[in-house]
């Protein structure tokens, strides 16, 4: 399934100022992310993507995608098997004179052959255990960048 955000962000929309626009998606296994900035963003239309307060894309916390006239595509796998099956799109606006709309296309396999298409070398098992393992490295990593983020937050 390929689950799809068209986000209008208005002019002078600061990133302290920044919109958030939910996208649910089901539970699975993300294969795939794009993000499409018009012509005539100039870099100023900004989006980042969040698993709750966990930034996944991209991946640099406080990093944002920022283009003009451009398609950003590519393959990934995440897991997304804990509720709530939603994604965060953060986004803002630096144009002092236009709106822009930015798109957003997420991915996703939700049933174990569709899953396992995407490692085909492996068994259904070994891939199971294998994203087991993401994602308990993802939820470190999420941990680790909140408890960065409170550490910035309490001085």
């Amino acid at each position: 399934m390929i689950y799809t955000a068209s986000i209008p962000i208005a002019a002078k929309k600061s990133e302290a100022d920044s919109q958030r626009t939910v996208l649910r998606v089901g539970k699975g296994l993300v294969w795939l992310i794009e993000v499409e900035s018009p012509p005539g963003c100039a870099g100023l239309a900004h989006l980042q993507i969040f698993d709750g307060s966990y930034q996944m894309f991209p991946a640099s916390p406080s990093e944002s995608f920022a283009s003009d006239g451009t398609v950003l595509s590519f393959d990934d796998l995440y897991l997304k098997n804990v509720p709530p099956y939603e994604f965060v799109i953060v986004t803002w606006n630096e144009d002092t004179h236009y709106p822009h709309t930015m798109q957003v296309r997420i991915g996703m396999a939700s049933s174990e052959a569709f899953m396992s298409r995407y490692m085909p070398s492996i068994s259904w098992d070994k891939f199971n255990k294998t994203m087991i393992e993401a994602a308990k490295q993802q939820q470190k990593d999420k941990d680790k960048q909140l408890e960065d983020l409170a550490k910035e937050i309490g001085g």
